[in-house]
């Protein structure tokens, strides 16, 4: 018995050494649920899913979400913390490939974690698949802004991105989105989400010096940044953005496509009025060469995208179909109630829709928004050189206009691959999910966006003609990398 109790102890020991050296250690976050409500919640959303997500199979066989599914279940044997649920159910969502399917965590266990959680003390950013530091809030001095870490707690940073990634969906096979949208406070929350609390982060940086950082909460680390962070935050940028360079390169920035950001500008209020103003001084000034700007527009009101893109572009049916898998669908919540999920209205389901034998519904081509690229043809119509700016931020909206462009052949890209996908999304209306035990969160799209597009792999969104990624310098100064280096190859033409 003796030797037992000491394999024990022995066992026990190293289990706690192993958790001290990797800097991670258990703790519980959230409500405790039953493994018999949980399953129900994956039940739910297993249906949910399959019913209404229109595009939910376009990238992952429906066999292999089912399956999926299935090692889920075998995994929820026992009772289970919110958080530890939510990291088996948040990669089943993203076997959407849709960034338009999100998952949130409830109001009461984000407020948990806010006031108990410990966090990589960083605000970083991804350059290229290269991980900076953009605001230092640990007690160490060393790791200043624009250190490159290449290693936390042993782990390329590379590869740690795409397992933080699994959290969270991306259109196709995009990767550079897993990347992108770890930046800022987002890398340490999916950090924590992933792992859960940590006592300290062992990071290694590309001078190859190595250095041990304590976990804190985000308040030391708001009161760390701000302690040295002395600058002052810049006026919000218009979402609408003119101007003439030297006289031979109009830019046009459209940073948004929300009508709802429009009337948050200082100027430029109105959308159409701005495009045809815009377009009409290009014209007068006989403007040759056209910069559109959308690197940093996440889309918005539908058809914005359309109107821009009639000013430089013949028009042609933009979506080959416009797809709804069901009006409605209902979902048992497993207590007798049913949890309704609906797509569209009366009016729209009737009159801009025909239904389909398989009950699925698809756009009529000339009525209400329809399939054209547009209805009506603008007065000040631009003919010359045009380069577009992408990255990969550029997405829903933004990306249906660079997947006109780009298959239409009207444009040179610059700057790295979209974050939408160039054959479409899954988007439109949308339902908010709650899951009855847990009380996470899913928002379910809609409706499926087939587009008219070719010439690029299935699953990517478009890829520039010249790739430009900014240094972390150029990145920190704000400094528009892509535009710059578009005046510098126009200026060799001369």
């Amino acid at each position: 018995m003796k030797i037992i109790r000491d394999a024990r102890w022995i066992a026990c020991f190293l289990i706690c050494a192993f958790f001290s050296s990797s800097g991670l250690y258990a703790q519980s976050f959230g409500e405790k649920h039953s493994a018999e409500e949980l399953q129900n919640d994956l039940r739910i959303l297993h249906e949910a899913l399959d019913e209404f997500h229109t595009g939910m199979y376009w990238y992952t066989p429906k066999d292999s979400v089912d399956r999926a599914f299935d090692k889920a279940r075998k995994r929820i044997m026992d009772d289970m913390s919110t958080l530890e649920f939510f990291r088996i159910m948040a990669p089943l969502v993203s076997l959407s490939r849709e960034d338009h399917t999100d998952i949130f965590l409830p109001k009461s266990l984000k407020s948990e974690i806010q006031e108990k959680g410990k966090f990589f003390p960083f605000t970083v950013v991804y350059l290229d698949k290269k991980l900076f530091v953009l605001r230092n809030g640990s007690a160490n001095d060393s790791l200043a802004p624009g250190v490159e870490i290449t290693h936390i707690n042993d782990t390329p940073v590379d590869s740690l991105a795409l397992k933080l990634g699994r959290l969270f969906a991306s259109d196709g096979y995009i990767k550079t989105v897993k990347y992108s949208d770890l930046r800022g406070f987002s890398f340490s929350r999916y950090y924590f989400y992933t792992y859960g609390n940590a006592s300290s982060f062992k990071v290694k940086t590309s001078t190859g010096e190595t250095f041990s950082v304590s976990a804190l909460s985000t308040k030391e680390i708001s009161e760390n940044i701000k302690s040295r962070n002395t600058e002052t935050s810049p006026d919000n940028k218009e979402s609408l953005e003119f101007r003439i360079l030297d006289n031979s390169v109009a830019y046009l920035g459209i940073h948004d496509f929300s009508n709802d950001s429009y009337k948050e500008n200082r100027e430029n209020k109105n959308y159409k009025k701005f495009l045809d103003e815009s377009f009409r001084e290009i014209a007068e000034k006989e403007i040759k060469t056209l910069v559109i700007d959308v690197s940093e527009n996440g889309g918005g009101t539908e058809g914005n995208e359309n109107l821009l893109y009639s000013y430089i572009g013949e028009n042609y049916q933009k979506y080959k179909k416009v797809r709804a898998k069901t009006q409605k669908a209902k979902i048992d919540d497993g207590s007798g109630q049913t949890i309704t999920l609906k797509t569209f209205g009366w009016f729209e389901k009737t009159f801009a829709n025909t239904k389909l034998p398989d009950g699925s519904y698809e756009r009529k081509m000339n009525r209400g928004p329809g399939l054209m690229a547009y209805k009506k043809e603008p007065r000040h119509k631009f003919k010359g050189e045009v380069y577009v700016i992408i990255s990969p931020i550029s997405y829903s909206g933004a990306s249906e206009f660079a997947n006109m462009v780009y298959t239409n052949r009207l444009a040179t890209f610059v700057g790295q691959e979209t974050g939408g996908g160039f054959y479409g999304n899954t988007s439109g209306y949308s339902e908010k999910l709650v899951l009855p035990a847990s009380g996470i969160t899913v928002k379910i799209p809609a409706l499926q966006f087939v587009m008219n597009v070719e010439g690029l792999p299935f699953g990517s969104g478009v890829i520039p003609h010249h790739k430009v990624v900014p240094t972390f310098d150029e990145y920190n100064a704000g400094e528009n990398t892509a535009l710059k280096f578009i005046v510098e190859m126009e200026s060799q033409k001369e």
